[in-house]
């Protein structure tokens, strides 16, 4: 796999990654993380036209949703959150929720 030097943006982009799609240099965000047998694994980078093209949601996306729905519904230790479920996001939620809707806009 090509690694790069590069740091990271703010959107979860990586300004040249190899794109495992397409099979070229792009602009991409991870898509999946491969952790099978005993290897070191590794993690795939999709470009966004790949990303459209093959209905692939990056990884960011995917936590962001996962921590908004762990606390909207609550887990087996704490409990759903009540404003979040009824009315209006709690300073919490409005983070999760905002930090949600940034990651679906980079996916874009």
């Amino acid at each position: 796999m090509q690694e790069t030097t590069d740091t990271p943006h703010n959107d979860g982009t990586v300004p040249v990654q190899w794109c495992s799609w397409h099979k070229g240099m792009a602009v991409a965000r991870p898509v999946q993380i491969i952790e099978q047998g005993e290897g070191a694994g590794g993690t795939l980078y999709a470009c966004r036209p790949c990303r459209i093209t093959y209905k692939l949601d990056a990884l960011p996306t995917w936590f962001a949703w996962e921590a908004l729905f762990n606390h909207l519904g609550g887990d087996g230790t704490n409990r759903p959150c009540w404003p979040c479920n009824r009315f209006e996001p709690c300073p919490e939620g409005a983070v999760l929720w905002a930090a949600l809707r940034q990651e679906q806009e980079a996916d874009k």
